[in-house]
Parts: C-alpha cells; sequence; structure tokens
C-alpha cells in the first residue's frame, strides 16, 4: 500500500488547524462544493493526511462515483482510498461506479441500476468502526442529484455529518458559498466552514479578495489554499 499524501506546506496545515479548531467532529465530516470540479479530492486528500497526523483513524467514503476511470488511480475514490492507506477497502470505501461523467442518478440509470439514499447511507455505514472517523465526500455541489429522488443535501441530512464546503477561488464564487450555506442551514445542518481552493492564478488577484469578503458575510471559518 502507498504512503498517505503529505500536507502541501505548513501554510495549508495551519489554515486546517483553524478550520477544525473548535469543530465538533463526532458525527464524521461530509465534503461538498459549489459546483463540480472545484477540487473536493485534491483537498480531501490533504485534509485526511492533516487528519491522520492528529491522531484519527479515517474511514473515507466516496459512496457513488461517475465518469470512472479504466485507469484507477485517476479515480476520486481510490485518491481518498490512498490518502487514509486504504487501498485495500476500495470496495467498500466506493461500492458504485459508474462510466458516464454525468450526475450519479442518470450514470446508474444508463446501465440499469437504482440507487436509493437508504442504500448510500447504509454502504456509507459498513463496516465503521467505533474508533473511526466518517468522511464522506459527496458528487458535485450540495444540490446535484446523487442518487434517484435525492441530493447530496439529503444523504448528509440522514448521516447528519458536519460540512465543509469547497470552492474554487474565482470570480463570483461568492454568490455560489453564499447560497450554499444558506441551503445548509435550512436544513439546520452543522457546518465546519468553507474552503476557497486557489486552482489558477486569477485576473486582477491583487484587486480581488474573496477570502475578506466571506469573512464579512459568514459567521463559519473561511480559509483559503492560495
Amino acid at each position: 500500500m502507498g504512503a498517505p499524501v503529505k500536507p502541501l506546506n505548513k501554510s495549508l496545515s495551519l489554515a486546517f488547524d483553524a478550520l477544525l479548531d473548535k469543530a465538533d467532529l463526532s458525527g464524521g465530516i461530509f465534503i461538498t462544493g459549489t459546483d463540480t470540479d472545484v477540487g473536493k479530492t485534491w483537498l480531501g486528500c490533504h485534509l485526511i493526511n492533516h487528519l491522520i497526523m492528529q491522531g484519527f483513524d479515517i474511514a473515507p467514503r466516496k459512496p457513488v462515483e461517475s465518469g470512472w476511470s479504466d485507469d484507477i488511480s485517476q479515480t476520486d475514490a481510490w485518491k481518498l482510498a490512498r490518502a487514509a492507506n486504504k487501498q485495500d477497502q476500495l470496495d467498500i470505501i466506493c461500492p458504485n461506479r459508474f462510466k458516464a461523467p454525468i450526475s450519479p442518478a442518470r450514470a446508474a440509470r444508463l446501465e440499469g441500476k437504482i440507487l436509493s439514499i437508504k442504500q448510500l447511507k447504509q454502504q456509507c455505514l459498513n463496516q465503521l468502526e467505533d474508533d473511526q472517523l466518517l468522511y464522506v465526500e459527496g458528487a458535485g455541489g450540495f444540490y446535484s442529484p446523487l442518487c434517484e429522488n435525492a441530493l447530496n443535501a439529503d444523504l448528509c441530512e440522514e448521516l447528519n455529518l458536519a460540512i465543509i464546503v469547497v470552492a474554487e477561488d474565482k470570480l463570483g464564487c461568492i454568490n455560489h458559498i453564499l447560497l450554499t450555506v444558506e441551503a445548509i442551514k435550512q436544513r439546520g445542518l452543522n457546518l465546519i466552514g468553507v474552503i476557497l481552493n486557489n486552482k489558477k492564478p486569477t485576473q486582477n488577484a491583487s484587486e480581488q479578495n474573496n477570502l475578506a469578503d466571506l469573512q464579512e458575510y459568514l459567521k463559519c471559518v473561511v480559509i483559503s489554499t492560495g
């Protein structure tokens, strides 16, 4: 089995410390995004490694993944499994895998399968030990379809997990973040915080400061990878 992912740098580790400082992790963590391709898995691997260094035994779950690659090392589930050093548990980590790179619910239908929220919840809890921290990564955004007649939000609510929202740090992200946070609040769920992922240099970087702006609007912790 491969070694866990190492933290990028000290500043990211300190940012994670700030994010988790007062967080109640007793029920587990649910990672969601404002959209697809915002860096949930990339950040998640580093966060898992950080939590392991804090003494947690992580039980990663990616209950359903569409766009499943023939090269298993390129899948989100494998990356999370490797970060937690649990590659031998891939079938438990991600029991539902579909080829089409579309919403999981539709991808499942194309392969003649129907996924239910009850099924996904049970799969997330399958073989979870009492001393482990459940770490669930959704698919797409908080309100993205996840299975038949259910969204990522519904699975998070069923599992009653604390939420971390990941967004790409770019122009327009504030609107998406505030909408997502409002949806989380309306469901009465516990929001740990927001991570702004600086995937690529932005235009007007010297003038734009989404981190500072969001810290004015939100009461939760907001950190940046930039």
